[in-house]
């Protein structure tokens, strides 16, 4: 990451790329406001090389904040269609790019939810909102030259870790491995590594209980099944030595004295 001034700037590349940073410039002038992006984008943004595609947008709205819902707006956009409950597939000059609308509490302390799932996706949903920083992300062709920019908030590490290790139970099996990747391509990427396990180390005690459970579950208790989905997501480089790694970096980041 690089750039002057106050707003660093992340260099990307590939068609599909362009298509969805080209999505955050759409839904920036449909709101009128800064989107806040959390998934696939935001990771690519956040280390220093690509390792997967994305195809969709993630964009989190923090609920009251606006007079409209944003998935209400974006859908009453010329164009606009619905896709599932919380979709809505948005024209851009590159092609139609789904954007996922995902709401955040108004209650960023949920620590009364019992569930430790539950509970990780709300609070780690709202730390991702408060803590996102703006970023100016720029998609580049084979000349080098830019062909399209747009600047949105985008999550730090530690809220994408967090985020990431309890979405992986609420994916299809076939998408579970893009979650678990992103984790491990995060926690691998010594720069992104550092800041990730920096936040972490600082955050609220309960998210860092919950998300030391799920790592648990996912680096250790299931590890096998782990690598097997990881694999199937492209990390076919991916072995028991990095997630063992993985795990003891995340109990490490997240044990409280």
């Amino acid at each position: 990451m690089s750039g002057s001034g106050r707003t660093p700037r992340v260099v990307l590349v590939g068609e599909e790329t362009a298509r969805i940073v080209e999505a955050v410039g759409v839904v920036a002038g449909i709101t009128g406001t800064t989107p806040t992006i959390v998934g696939g984008l935001a990771v690519l943004c956040r280390v220093r090389h690509t390792h997967r595609a994305t195809t969709d947008l993630d964009t989190l709205d923090r609920r009251n904040t606006r007079s409209h819902p944003l998935l209400e707006i974006l859908l009453a956009a010329p164009g606009a269609e619905r896709r599932d409950a919380a979709g809505v597939l948005l024209p851009t000059p590159r092609g139609p790019v789904k954007v996922d609308v995902i709401e955040v509490s108004e209650r960023p302390d949920s620590h009364e939810i019992e569930d430790p799932t539950d509970r990780l996706y709300e609070m780690s949903h709202a730390w991702a909102y408060r803590t996102a920083s703006q970023v100016e992300i720029v998609v580049v062709g084979p000349d080098l030259a830019p062909v399209v920019s747009a600047v949105a908030h985008v999550a730090e590490p530690g809220p994408l870790v967090a985020m990431k290790l309890q979405a992986v139970l609420l994916r299809p099996t076939a998408k579970e491995g893009t979650d678990l990747l992103d984790i491990v391509t995060i926690l691998l990427d010594p720069p992104a590594r550092d800041v990730a396990l920096a936040q972490l180390a600082e955050c609220d005690p309960v998210i860092a209980a919950d998300a030391a459970l799920h790592s648990r579950r996912w680096f250790t208790d299931q590890i096998d099944r782990t690598i097997t989905r990881i694999r199937a997501a492209g990390g076919g480089d991916i072995g028991r030595d990095e997630l063992t790694l993985v795990a003891d970096l995340i109990q490490a980041a997240t044990r409280r004295r």
